[in-house]
């Protein structure tokens, strides 16, 4: 069987996701095979991996805490054209890969392309439109998101949602359990990272939404003294900042807690690793609003910045025995791929 990938450019958590789909695929038959269409982050994630076309796509306006919708919509106008200079530039090959399926993380134009090669085309991604039905803190800017999102959803041949929460599929949407990297535990980790006392991570993603976040934590760290790891963003903080590390689950096997976004990649991860988690979702991003919601009786949500640190520290234990309790299970790659044979095979 063949793929092919379209995956955005926004961050890095798409882009290890659908990684982790690839691999187990690959490993099912050697003569499986990959094509990935990316841009930004995605490109450069998988340019030196597998075999990618480098491809316009989403801008983000990413400046304070908060996802700015019109701004959004104003920097992307031009995305309908971009796409169709796409096809023009890669349609030869494209036609010759021939891909039995396409898959989406998360990119409208996988839409396009699908229907230009008269192919499948599977959407990924973690916004739950049951989810939102139930979200009580719904506005005028969630809803014209949730309204795009479900569009795309319903113009999909099947919608793959990896979930923290245990659902039934409906409709064309399959849930999944959350997709992370597979972690083989290494021998003296906090001497080969040559870390005297377990670090606190600060996840931004590959975003710059966080940095003022990680700026005032950093500040505040004056009276904890906590050692604080951040990773993430485009600008660094301070010394202990790294905008991507490989071995990012080395880090946070060892970690004593996680402090981040709500990007479904690290909160799963981090759930997976059980650590107490402190999670400030991006203001009016539907996703990550609601992804915070979904996991808030075993994390705590932040809002101040002060006082949502102070609460934190104080009460890891009592969080870590929370998450302790939580049964997740993690296996969402084998899950989907398992799906995508069936999809390919014309089972729904």
């Amino acid at each position: 069987m063949k793929l092919l990938f379209v995956v955005t450019g926004f961050g890095y958590g798409d882009s290890i996701r659908v990684e982790t789909i690839i691999n187990e695929f690959l490993k099912r038959n050697k003569l499986n095979d990959v094509l990935i269409l990316g841009y930004d982050n995605s490109y450069k994630y998988f340019k030196d991996k597998f075999k990618v076309l480098e491809v316009e796509g989403y801008k983000f306006p990413d400046d304070g805490l908060e996802f700015k919708t019109h701004r959004f919509l104003i920097k992307n106008y031009y995305l309908p054209f971009s796409w169709m200079l796409t096809w023009r530039k890669h349609k030869e090959t494209l036609k010759s890969f021939d891909p039995d399926l396409i898959i989406s993380d998360f990119e409208p134009m996988s839409l396009f392309i699908a229907k230009s090669l008269k192919k499948k085309c599977i959407s990924i991604f973690g916004y739950d439109p049951k989810a939102y039905k139930k979200y009580k803190n719904k506005s005028k800017r969630l809803d014209i998101q949730s309204k795009f999102i479900e569009n795309i959803y319903k113009n999909s041949t099947k919608v793959i949602i990896p979930s923290l929460k245990k659902r039934k599929s409906f409709s064309n949407i399959s849930y999944v359990c959350p997709i992370v990297r597979e972690y083989k535990k290494k021998r003296n980790i906090m001497k080969k990272l040559e870390l005297k006392k377990n670090p606190i991570l600060i996840m931004l993603g590959g975003s710059d939404y966080g940095i003022e976040l990680a700026k005032e934590i950093m500040k505040l760290n004056r009276k904890y003294k906590e050692n604080f790891i951040v990773f993430g963003g485009t600008k660094k903080v301070t010394k202990s900042h790294y905008i991507f590390k490989d071995n990012f689950l080395d880090y946070l096997y060892v970690s004593k807690g996680v402090i981040t976004l709500a990007g479904n990649l690290t909160l799963s991860e981090s759930f997976f690793m059980k650590k107490p988690i402190l999670v400030f979702p991006i203001k009016n991003h539907v996703e990550q609003q609601l992804n915070a919601d979904l996991i808030k009786d075993y994390v705590i949500v932040g809002d101040n910045v002060k006082e949502s640190l102070g609460e934190f520290l104080y009460n890891l234990k009592k969080l870590q025995r929370k998450i302790n309790k939580s049964k997740i299970k993690c296996n969402g790659a084998e899950e989907t791929v398992n799906l995508l044979y069936k999809i390919d095979r014309g089972k729904k």
